[in-house]
């Protein structure tokens, strides 16, 4: 069965639709054990001791063989805090389920029962032109420190399990292929002390699991009907961490599905590439427009990469329609953009939707003669891919690869803004298939380096004799960081763009510092650095101190803490990709004031990361330099100690000041 995914829906604002949905009479709720007097009894959980509530009971039942799917939950509060879970929302697809027995009550300490009998609002969360998510929302009153709040709701679907599944045998079946039976997320974000899920599957089709993080003492077990269950103890409430992967590859779940065909892991991907591929092929066909095009953009004699580049820079030029505002139903029809049903198309019309540039890419390399595909993966910033989990969805990105004699080159022209040569950091390192009809097979895109996302500080700036900086700031992003910095600003105007960049030089500094922007250069031309020139005035900076001034060294990081400054690591660190930042700082004194000691400069090297920082005098100048590099991405939590202790060291590195003498006529003046 499809899964809602309720994380996705936290954050979105609000619509109220005020209709009204009766409930199921007062009656035991599905599922749920009866309450005992030690449950009553409860006034803390004895396993996270301060915890706001906890979840007693969890179960969920799932019957494919009559499309409905019941969750029941029990809830003891135990303080303040988790009174908020008397707020209930029950988020759903309008398109492919509805909810259905909604039933709700809540349990004094003293088992007082009260049935809830108020109305439950229909609330909208997303809608799209494709997409509508909307949710059940009833608030259960008087809910205390002590109350146990109970309630339970089906979810009917609409959809039907295909026949194949069902009757694989009067199929002629020539891959493996996979269906949704049940996704159950047993993690929550309290504590679940027992957790009972159930599949009643189709009669007679063959079922494969997949779990995330799944406890080995999770008892599983099939009865004599088919029937499927498991049952959890004590599954401790999922927690945020900064610097962390995907939740989707950290919750505990399981996920049941129907297969038919010769089913393995391999033979699934490759009957995914394969499909995909035949319908590339199909998309883009045998075209002399595209022939024409391709003939005009090379030269015979140029080398293959000077050819690539030319169709990546004619590739780019085509209107990317999924990257501009959203518009309207009535600008839309307006406007009435043609779908594009080939790569010719797309040529013609010169406008794409979604991935359609990258298609096009590949027809033009193909008629100029080189083996390009494109290659579907799962998006990092999204969930790492789980070539165990056979769910074709996964493959929310994609790029291209081309063949080449010294080897392959990855490349995705379809994101904007995106230089030749660099994948967006969600896609490098990321799992997927080649879409290939001839040679389909599972892959993985090759991890960017910290050379690929640079960030460069200068300043050069003059100490005032009150302690305040004044000058001039130049902040230089290349590769990844200046593609991040232009994607996210895709959709801004100018007083956005530059709001947002005066504030983020600004949250550097020391607590009423002024920033104003003076320029931008680059930031719709991916082959050049995003450069940023700023104007500066940081008062208060040096801290008088008798016959002295205190000068901190560390311009661009007053405000910084180490993350990763808790005894206790739960989930790997995850940076997203590699990055290096550079600073060179030239401070010039004012007449009377010198520099009477500095510290020793910093090294911190530990492969993967790097810190140095350094500072001389030259003249009545204070130069400052610092590097900081993350080689990798993604590290286990085995490594958390020795990343916290490199935090560690850059905070004292930041940290280290400057001892400046003031001469008596300086004092004087």
């Amino acid at each position: 069965m499809k899964r809602i995914e309720f994380s996705l829906l936290l954050g979105i604002s609000f619509i109220w639709a005020m209709a009204a949905v009766p409930l199921a009479g007062a009656q035991e709720l599905p599922n749920l054990p009866a309450i005992t007097p030690q449950d009553l009894a409860l006034k803390d959980n004895p396993a996270a001791t301060g915890s706001p509530a906890m979840i007693l009971y969890y179960a969920i039942d799932t019957d494919n063989r009559n499309w409905t799917e019941t969750q029941s939950i029990r809830i003891k509060v135990f303080q303040d805090e988790g009174r908020k879970y008397a707020n209930v929302e029950i988020p759903y697809y309008d398109k492919e389920n509805r909810v259905e027995e909604i039933r709700a009550r809540t349990v004094g300490p003293d088992g007082k029962i009260s049935e809830f009998s108020d109305q439950v609002y229909d609330r909208e969360l997303v809608k799209a032109k494709k997409v509508r998510v909307n949710a059940k929302v009833l608030t259960l009153p008087n809910v205390q420190v002590g109350t146990i709040i109970e309630y339970s709701y089906r979810l009917h679907y609409k959809e039907k399990i295909p026949d194949v599944f069902r009757h694989p045998e009067a199929y002629l079946i020539k891959d493996a292929y996979t269906y949704p039976a049940a996704e159950w997320e047993i993690q929550r974000s309290l504590f679940v002390r027992h957790g009972h899920f159930t599949l009643h599957g189709v009669k007679g089709a063959a079922i494969e699991d997949f779990y995330v993080a799944l406890p080995s003492n999770t008892h599983r077990s099939k009865l004599p009907d088919g029937t499927i269950q498991i049952d959890i103890d004590n599954v401790p409430a999922f927690e945020e961490e900064e610097y962390s992967p995907p939740e989707e590859n950290l919750k505990i779940r399981a996920i049941m599905y129907y297969v038919v065909g010769l089913y393995t892991e391999d033979a699934y991907w490759m009957g995914v590439a394969k499909r995909k591929g035949e319908q590339v092929d199909k998309f883009i066909g045998k075209s002399k427009a595209i022939q024409s095009e391709a003939m005009r953009l090379v030269q015979p004699t140029e080398s293959d990469e000077a050819k690539l580049r030319h169709i990546y820079e004619r590739v780019q030029q085509i209107r990317a329609v999924s990257y501009e505002a959203v518009k309207t139903e009535k600008e839309m029809k307006q406007e009435s953009l043609k779908e594009n049903k080939s790569a010719e198309d797309v040529l013609i019309h010169g406008y794409a939707f979604a991935n359609e540039i990258n298609l096009l890419f590949v027809a033009l390399a193909r008629a100029t003669g080189f083996v390009a595909s494109p290659v579907t993966v799962s998006s990092r910033k999204q969930a790492f891919f789980m070539k165990g989990y056979p769910n074709e969805q996964q493959l929310n990105a994609m790029v291209v690869v081309v063949r080449l004699k010294s080897g392959f080159v990855y490349l995705d022209p379809a994101t904007r803004f995106c230089p030749y040569g660099l994948l967006p950091w969600e896609e490098a390192d990321a799992g997927g298939v080649f879409e290939d009809s001839v040679w389909p097979n599972v892959a993985t895109t090759p991890a960017s380096k910290s050379k690929d996302a640079i960030e460069r500080r200068e300043a050069d700036l003059k100490l005032n004799s009150d302690g305040g900086l004044s000058g001039k700031v130049i902040l230089r992003f290349f590769g990844q960081e200046a593609l991040s910095l232009r994607l996210g600003a895709i959709r801004e105007d100018e007083a956005q763009r530059r709001k947002e960049l005066e504030e983020s030089l600004k949250s550097m500094f020391v607590q009423g510092a002024t920033v104003k922007l003076l320029r931008v250069e680059g930031w719709e031309d991916s082959q050049v650095p995003l450069s940023v020139e700023f104007e500066v005035e940081v008062p208060n900076f040096a801290v008088p101190a008798g016959k002295r001034l205190i000068l901190p060294l560390g311009v661009f990081h007053s405000h910084e803490k180490n993350p990763f400054s808790t005894a206790r690591r739960t989930h790997p660190i995850y940076f997203g990709y590699p990055h290096e930042s550079y600073e060179e700082v030239r401070l010039d004194l004012p007449s009377g004031i010198e520099v009477e000691s500095l510290p020793g400069n910093t090294k911190a090297d530990q492969g993967a990361v790097y810190y140095e920082v350094s500072s001389k005098k030259d003249g009545n100048t204070l130069e400052i330099k610092r590097t900081f590099r993350i080689s990798g991405y993604l590290y286990t939590r085995d490594q958390y100690k020795n990343m916290s202790v490199f935090y560690d060291r850059v905070l004292e590195g930041d940290a280290h000041q400057a001892a400046l003498r003031i001469a008596e006529t300086a004092r004087s003046n």
